[in-house]
């Protein structure tokens, strides 16, 4: 809601409750003249003697009754018990209708009805502290329902025990019904009119704290609540509807209700100025504020339930608004220059305050108890004023907390975008200067490989030329074929790495690349079956490449060189099967040659080198020799 509705709506319910306030008032004022018991003939009052209650009593004993402005409203009015008498006759103008008999603020009446013969027609009960099923049908707390026939005599008594440490007001007024309903309608329509206020500002307030989470919506909703409950329970309403059986209960909640409705502004306060940070000194007479205002309330609410001494109570609540009044307007004088715009709005509201407990202090004084028929409308006119004020307050405030926190979350990104930028920048120089090392890098590996390769291939070509130039023998020339041999399966692994441009190669393209070489260098004419069985394909390391390549190659040539000797009468057949498991790998290699003796497989430098290089690559080997050779690898998942 905004600011100016919000004042728009404000100045609208002033006018509307002053206009209706004052037509009410006006309306009981003269109501109250014409109604008067004692505007034709003197209301007469007696005290009651302890032995003495039944009404046939003092209607025979009228010497006992005085008229009632002839008496001394002294202390003793305030615990007595007293009788109130009024004759009705031709001079009162009665006409057969149902009238009202109704008064204010006392807590036990009895009214007896007698007619011109000295009969008593009826008696009733009423009173603020009955219990609702000692009233009868269509009586009120404060009125009873009479039916009078024209031109009879009837005589009035009454029994009054007011207990709430007041000197009982006996402003009885009889009047028809209908005139009745014309007298009280319009304070009750100012009333629902004031309450509906209540209900509606307690839901938006409601709504807007589910929405923005404000703490300050809470005060504000519970000091509202909590005034919505002091204005209605100052109301007959609030006893019937709460509390039938236990009216005296329910006038003891009304002071703890104004007591938590005080807390809650101070709360209000507290939270709304922010008093820790700007100043210590009020925030902490606040908190002591609070903590008497605690006790006052337990006090009050236990003094009022089990002495009824409302007088006291209603003395000590005098005091106490008097310590909200100090209290406040040397708050608004110290700190108005310490806050900002919209917190001044909480002055704002505490000028209403101020000026609202200031008319219920002199209501207190003045007109005590009589005072109850107004403190209602006039605390339910303030608080609408306070709330609505408040409101505007922290819908400003909201409001410029919201175009700080754009401001402060437009700079944060302007922050971050510079930031970032500058990270990007510096990021940028760093990929350029990445990418020129690792141009650098696979250069200088280029360089290698190829270096590599060249260096591999002239010990190759050196092989070559040494087996054709020098005639060593045949010894000498398998010596050197070994070593060329050995110096391709290098020359491979090579090849391949610098092929995938990676430091890993797939196991059976170095299998397979390797046995077609070896056959090509020692079995052209393809004599001997050579079967290679790998289940599946898989990359293996450089460190596992390079062993492997030279195991695989120095058993096929030693199978190519001696297993298979001229004159075998067997098919020669060599086979390789490479395995992988879930925790290991086996490699089986087998000839059906002519095997070796024990010397030899001691003394074979070939099948030292297979061992060495098994043992590199983390794996062990079993030898078996009897019906050729057959080897059985086993490495730890290495490849």
């Amino acid at each position: 809601m905004k600011p100016n509705i919000i004042i728009t709506v404000l100045l609208l319910l002033g006018m509307a409750t002053i206009r209706f306030g004052r037509d009410a008032i006006s309306a009981n004022n003269q109501a109250a003249v014409k109604t008067s018991l004692t505007n034709s003939s003197p209301l007469l009052i007696t005290k009651e003697h302890a032995e003495y209650t039944d009404p046939e009593y003092y209607y025979n004993h009228a010497n006992l009754f005085v008229p009632l402005n002839q008496i001394k409203r002294n202390i003793e009015q305030e615990k007595g018990i007293f009788w109130l008498k009024k004759e009705l006759g031709p001079a009162d103008s009665l006409s057969t209708s149902n009238y009202i008999l109704s008064f204010d603020n006392l807590t036990y009446v009895d009214l007896a009805l007698i007619n011109g013969t000295g009969e008593i027609e009826f008696r009733k009960k009423s009173g603020l502290f009955r219990k609702r099923k000692e009233l009868a049908t269509g009586d009120g707390r404060n009125y009873f329902v009479l039916n009078l026939e024209a031109k009879k005599l009837y005589t009035i008594l009454l029994r009054v025990k007011h207990s709430k440490g007041y000197t009982p007001i006996y402003n009885f007024h009889l009047q028809t019904e209908l005139d009745y309903l014309i007298k009280t309608q319009g304070i009750n329509l100012v009333h629902a009119f004031m309450e509906g206020a209540i209900i509606v500002l307690l839901l938006y307030i409601a709504f807007a704290w589910l929405v923005s989470r404000y703490r300050p919506y809470i005060w504000i909703f519970f000091f509202l609540l909590f005034i919505g409950f002091y204005s209605y329970a100052l109301q007959n309403q609030f006893i019937d509807l709460f509390f039938p059986t236990k009216p005296q209960l329910a006038w003891s909640l009304v002071s703890v209700f104004r007591n938590l409705a005080g807390i809650s502004f101070l709360l209000l306060t507290i939270d709304f100025l922010n008093l820790k940070k700007i100043s210590r000194l009020y925030y902490k007479l606040t908190l002591y504020i609070i903590t008497v205002v605690v006790f006052v309330a337990i006090f009050n609410f236990l003094n009022n339930y089990y002495s009824g001494n409302y007088k006291q109570s209603n003395r000590i609540n005098i005091l106490l608004g008097t310590i909200y009044v100090l209290y406040f307007s040397n708050l608004f004088i110290s700190l108005w220059k310490k806050i900002d715009k919209m917190q001044r709005f909480l002055f704002y509201s505490g000028i209403f305050l101020v000026l609202g407990i200031t008319i219920l202090l002199y209501c207190g004084l003045v007109l005590q108890e009589q005072s109850i028929q107004y403190v209602s409308l006039l605390t339910q006119f303030f608080v609408l004023c306070i709330t609505m004020v408040l409101l505007i307050g922290i819908r400003l405030r909201l409001r410029k907390s919201e175009i700080d926190h754009h401001k402060s979350t437009e700079s944060v990104v302007q922050e971050r975008t510079v930031e970032l930028k500058k990270a990007n920048d510096v990021l940028y120089e760093q990929q350029i200067l990445l990418l020129q090392k690792n141009r650098y890098i696979e250069t200088l590996i280029d360089e290698v490989n190829h270096r590599v390769k060249n260096n591999l291939q002239l010990l190759y070509s050196l092989g070559s030329l040494y087996k054709i130039g020098d005639s060593h023998g045949v010894q000498y020339n398998q010596a050197i074929q070994s070593m060329q041999d050995r110096i391709h399966a290098m020359m491979l692994v090579n090849q391949l790495l610098v092929y995938n441009q990676n430091n890993q190669l797939k196991i059976k393209t170095l299998v397979i690349e390797t046995v077609d070489y070896l056959r090509q260098m020692h079995d052209p004419d393809k004599t001997v079956c050579v079967n290679v069985d790998i289940e599946k394909d898989w990359l293996i390391s450089t460190n596992t490449s390079v062993p492997l390549a030279l195991i695989i190659t120095e058993l096929l040539t030693n199978s190519y060189k001696y297993a298979f000797p001229k004159g075998s009468k067997n098919a020669p057949a060599i086979n390789l099967s490479i395995v992988k498991k879930k925790f290991a790998t086996t490699m089986r290699f087998e000839d059906n040659g002519v095997g070796a003796t024990e010397t030899v497989l001691s003394t074979s430098f070939g099948i030292g080198l297979v061992k060495d290089l098994t043992r590199q690559i983390k794996g062990s080997v079993t030898i078996h020799q009897q019906q050729g050779f057959q080897y059985i690898f086993e490495f730890k998942n290495m490849i």
